[in-house]
Formats: C-alpha cells, structure tokens, sequence
C-alpha cells in the first residue's frame, strides 16, 4: 500500500529517490523495481509494483480482443510502461520523456493512492493538493455528497460548523 506524500529532488540524470514507505511496501515483489507510465489525463506519472501493472494487464484482458477501448489501452499503458529498477540507495532514473510528460523540474512529488503512487512536479502538486481540499471542503458540506460518503447529515453539518476542519481541508494552519 503506497501512503501518504513526499517530495525529492531529481538530479541531473533524472535519478529520484523513491520513498522508503514505497519500498517497503514493494518489498515482495519478484522484481527490485518499480513500473512507471506518463499517465494519459494529466502531467503526471503513475507507479507501483508487480501488482499495479498486473491490474492494468487484467483491466484490459477483460475488454473484447478488437475493441477499440482495449487496443487505446494497451497502446496508452502496456505501450508505455516502463520498469525502472533500484540502484543501491533506493533510486530510479526517470526517462526523459517522463520527466518531460510531469514537467519535473528539480523536485517531485510522491503522492500515495492505496494500490498505486502518482508522480508529480513538486509546484504543481502543491497545488492542486490546496484545489481538491477546497473540492472536497465545499462537496462534504452539501447533505447529499457527505450522505455519499457514507457520514450523511452528521458528517455535512459537522463540516459546515467546524472551522478548524475546514481550514485542515484547505491547508491552512490552525
């Protein structure tokens, strides 16, 4: 499980430490890599272990053989995927073309996503980390979306009368 989010520079050659958390959590792979693909709905590179692509492999072995949605797929991930093994300090070297795609200049970040981790320009990624607190502030106090989330009415009145929480979704300091 990849958790949590981290930023670390990226150096000349586009070799990035990776995590620990991140390692850990790939300690059982057969492979001591991870797998890499610039990610098609945004400038930002998607990751994870053997179970990550073994997902994708599956997600697209379920779609009919000539269906066009299966041939974008297999062309826009398995074409674009890369395994990008450690070296001994827990680095990759990121190819250029990624480095390109995310627009990583310097310093990235890893941001945590369950069964995946996204891999973005550390500015950008700051943020859009303060527009989905901001989303997710306003859709938490709506009834109907807190009642989504499985905290109903409780969940939106506590947020629309709880500024500290706000403010913790927005990023601001309490």
């Amino acid at each position: 499980m990849f958790l949590s989010t981290s930023e670390h520079g990226a150096d000349a050659k586009n070799r990035v430490s990776v995590p620990a958390g991140y390692r850990e959590a790939l300690r059982n792979d057969p492979y001591d890599a991870i797998y890499v693909l610039p990610h098609f709905d945004g400038p930002y590179l998607q990751g994870g272990g053997e179970q990550f692509i073994q997902q994708y492999r599956m997600d697209i072995a379920n779609l009919p053989r000539y269906d066009q949605l299966r041939k974008d797929l297999e062309v826009a991930i398995l074409g674009s995927i890369r395994r990008l093994d450690f070296d001994s300090t827990g680095r990759v070297t990121l190819p250029k073309e990624f480095v390109a795609h995310a627009e990583i200049e310097g310093r990235c970040a890893f941001v945590g996503c369950d069964g995946h981790f996204q891999i973005w320009n550390a500015d950008t990624q700051a943020a859009r980390v303060r527009d989905v607190r901001a989303r997710l502030a306003e859709r938490l106090a709506d009834p109907a979306e807190a009642m989504r989330m499985g905290g109903g009415e409780d969940l939106s009145a506590l947020m629309r009368n709880s500024e500290s929480l706000q403010a913790l979704l927005k990023g601001e300091k309490l």
